[in-house]
């Protein structure tokens, strides 16, 4: 299995536009996040870059110092999610590959659904992580000023699109898991999840 993650922009867009079933929508939707992600941190450093004005008051260095720290912080938050979501533009299409060979060689209903758990379980993380980040987002927002505003928007936009794509592929797992329990617990995941996406910070 290649990893999607090390292509190129363009070799990716070849590999997704061929025929063949994998890299998908879950690998799609780690890829939008991750663009998203980056759009974030390059807000947040272009703003930390920006030169300090020499005449503040003590309480304007403190307030300054305050807001730099969470710009950093920020950055460094939002890099741990990114390189997750990287992760798994290349581990979908292995976690696929696996359900789809479980299907094949007819596997029993029990381990059919440990393979359904382990990519509902992947997407499922990665659609809370995207609502956390899209909190992370309007927190920013709220730190920059001037046009660049707009990449906030636009990274907005791309997270939202990525949690609908992670989310709704965590659920198609849940679909096919034959065990009522196991999928009862699933469900109430993805109940939490869409909840906190619903009371997630936005840029404006």
């Amino acid at each position: 299995m290649k990893d999607y993650s090390a292509l190129t922009l363009q070799n990716y867009l070849d590999e997704l536009a061929s025929d063949a079933p994998i890299p998908g929508g879950g690998s799609v939707s780690a890829y939008a996040a991750a663009l998203g992600l980056g759009l974030i941190q390059m807000v947040a450093r272009i703003t930390l870059k920006r030169k300090i004005k020499p005449d503040l008051s003590v309480e304007e260095k403190a307030e300054e110092d305050k807001k730099r720290a969470s710009l950093q912080k920020i950055i460094d938050e939002v890099e741990i999610v990114k390189k997750q979501a990287m992760e798994i533009v290349s581990t979908d299409p292995q976690v696929y590959d696996e359900v789809m060979g479980g299907y094949a060689k007819k596997a029993t209903d029990a381990e059919m659904d440990q393979l359904l758990l382990k990519a509902f379980h992947m997407q499922a993380e990665l659609a809370h992580e995207i609502a956390q980040a899209l909190d992370l987002n309007g927190k920013l927002a709220g730190l920059v000023k001037g046009a660049i505003k707009n990449d906030l928007i636009v990274a907005q936009q791309l997270l939202r699109a990525a949690f609908q794509g992670a989310y709704h592929t965590a659920h198609i797992n849940v679909v096919y898991i034959k065990d009522a329990e196991q999928k009862n617990k699933a469900e109430e995941v993805l109940a939490k999840t869409r909840l906190n996406f619903g009371i997630t910070g936005a840029a404006s």
